[in-house]
């Protein structure tokens, strides 16, 4: 097994996750780290023994022994990076979400399709059992037709601060940071249908004006939070389907709900994975054995998986254009909050 050599763009929290879950598995080497704070880059760099470290990614995107790139930027340096490795040859893992706008995903997605490279979402939860283990149950047959579905990632009171909480680095808030996770698991379930319209809601109230830090919360800055803490709506498919989307960062309760379908032939809901369905003459709820993974198992799962395909020349492991249905679904629903009515969506064709 050859050693898939990469470099690593962006060099803050999420990026030392990767670090050690790369360092952790073979196959896999990190040659070269790139940040704009050179101190930052210099000590990953001293950490995990990386040779070469650069503050400008064209710099490390130059080196011929670097196949592929990790990105971990914040959101809103995710485009650039990304299309200009993937235009120099080289695959790329981005982290979720693939962009806070639609428009740069469409334009990652498109130079993945025009330069032929993998272009893969880094999103854990593709690989923790549950998952697969969902997503098998969907295929099987075991639901039927799914014809609703609940999407739901929330926090009673969590509110990140630094780059998640400002508009100028995340772009978005909780819509893409959590919200993200519980959209890409509905629409793997459902086969990713294409969404047409997307109504809803999308506001920082409590963040910025009726809320501040208590005990056992998160602590931010109201006055630094620009994105949104809280976003609803509804989402209409092609194929007549309707999907429920919920997220919060902050609010006064103690859930949402859970992620869930409605199917023909049973129902299932995620956490804890459980199918309900009738069978015997009787109503049934068949909660699976399946095993938890700590995070840092399902980071080398999706690394390992990133190098696997770039070494025998198999398609990304979570290709842009399934990620690229959560943006245009995250897209839609801040212009229908903005515009106040529901809007009609499509999904880019390339």
């Amino acid at each position: 097994m050859r050693t898939v050599k990469i470099g690593l763009i962006g060099a803050g929290g999420i990026a030392q996750v990767h670090l050690r879950a790369i360092k952790a598995v073979k196959g896999i080497e990190i040659v070269a780290v790139c940040d704009v704070m050179r101190e930052r880059a210099e000590k990953a760099a001293a950490e995990y023994g990386i040779p070469h470290v650069f503050t400008d990614y064209k710099d490390l995107l130059a080196m011929d022994e670097i196949e592929a790139v990790n990105i971990t930027t914040f959101n809103q340096a995710h485009r650039a990076p990304t299309v200009d490795a993937l235009q120099a040859g080289k695959h790329v893992l981005v982290e979720k979400p693939m962009a806070a706008t639609l428009e740069d995903a469409t334009a990652m997605t498109a130079a993945a399709h025009k330069t032929d490279k993998i272009l893969m979402v880094a999103l854990k939860t593709r690989y923790s059992p549950h998952m697969i283990t969902a997503r098998r149950i969907a295929e099987s047959g075991a639901l039927g037709d799914i014809y609703y579905a609940e999407s739901v990632a929330c926090r009673r009171n969590g509110i990140p601060g630094g780059s998640f909480a400002k508009k100028e680095t995340a772009g978005i808030g909780t819509v893409a940071d959590i919200g993200v996770y519980s959209l890409d698991a509905s629409l793997y379930v459902m086969g990713h249908p294409k969404p047409i319209a997307v109504s809803g809601i999308a506001n920082n109230l409590l963040g910025t004006k009726y809320c501040e830090p208590v005990l056992g919360s998160w602590n931010w800055n109201p006055k630094e939070l620009t994105v949104e803490d809280f976003g609803a709506g509804s989402v209409r498919f092609e194929d007549g389907r309707l999907m429920v989307f919920k997220t919060s960062w902050i609010m006064h309760m103690d859930s949402l709900g859970e992620t869930l379908f409605l199917g023909t032939k049973a129902g299932m809901k995620l956490n804890p994975l459980t199918i309900f369905t009738n069978q015997w003459g009787t109503m049934n709820d068949i909660k699976p054995h399946i095993p938890v993974l700590e995070d840092i198992e399902l980071f080398k799962s999706e690394n390992l998986a990133f190098a696997d395909a770039i070494r025998e020349g198999k398609p990304s492991p979570i290709p842009a254009d399934q990620m690229l249905l959560t943006n245009v679904i995250i897209q839609g629903l801040i212009d229908s909050a903005a515009a106040n009515r529901e809007v009609a969506v499509s999904v880019p064709e390339f």
